[in-house]
């Protein structure tokens, strides 16, 4: 029987997954949001978080417009990191289109940072220390225990390796930092009901949230968790439910 896991994919598909977000950005990067006020409203505005002190801020996965951009009103902190194998495009995209960079930099002075890509900060030189990383969440390029947040919604579906990912979020994440995720989830009767879900390019990995709680099982305390039905998530044809967390590590 074929398994609706699917914790690995190869290289080549990795990258076809790769071009797949590329074209999509290309297409989608002026709107402003990759569902993240979704993921922002489901974790209650990410008010759990607020005074909150963290010197080193991690988002991986994080896209064009990314999740952190809700986070960091709310908390203190020191540096920003943000990691996507794509960074590069969704930086250079702002400074070759002038007219929306101008555009999107007027809103965000005008406190509408909120409907636009986060990445724009970068232009503002408003004194927040970002570091941009274009390598695989496989491989991260920080040192053990160096980061005290790490965040990583919708991302683990994209990826190459689902627990080599994992190992290395643990890796640079010191004891007592937290780590958030958020995940779309994928099961049998997804797998018989809407097999086109497991042919899409753009999410190879398949997960469910008995990896999740397997994962995070040791070396972890359970801040807050949910499973949101069906009904309650974003694709509810292809995803059976939507995992959200927040841990810290022991």
């Amino acid at each position: 029987m074929t398994s609706h896991l699917v914790r690995h994919t190869d290289t080549e598909n990795w990258k076809r997954a790769q071009n797949f977000e590329l074209q999509f950005s290309k297409q989608n990067i002026t709107g402003g949001d990759d569902w993240n006020i979704w993921w922002k409203e489901k974790y209650d505005n990410y008010k759990f978080l607020d005074g909150l002190t963290f010197n080193n801020v991690l988002e991986v996965g994080c896209g064009p417009h990314t999740n952190i951009r809700f986070i960091l009103p709310r908390i203190n902190y020191q540096k920003v990191f943000m990691e996507d194998p794509l960074i590069q495009f969704y930086v250079t995209h702002f400074t070759q289109e002038k007219e929306n960079t101008l555009k999107m930099f007027k809103n965000f002075l005008f406190g509408k940072m909120s409907e636009y890509n986060f990445l724009i900060k970068l232009f503002a030189n408003l004194n927040i220390s970002v570091d941009l990383s274009s390598a695989k969440l496989e491989e991260l390029p920080y040192r053990d225990e160096g980061m005290d947040l790490i965040v990583c919604i919708n991302v683990l579906d994209h990826v190459n390796d689902y627990d080599r990912c994992m190992f290395e979020i643990n890796r640079v994440l010191r004891k007592g930092g937290m780590f958030i995720i958020g995940q779309d989830l994928s099961n049998e009767e997804d797998l018989l009901n809407c097999p086109e879900s497991y042919l899409d390019i753009g999410h190879p990995i398949k997960i469910d949230h008995q990896v999740l709680d397997n994962t995070l099982a040791n070396g972890y305390t359970k801040l807050m968790k949910k499973v949101l039905l069906r009904e309650e998530g974003r694709n509810p044809t292809a995803h059976y439910g939507t995992y959200l967390g927040v841990f810290q590590k022991i």
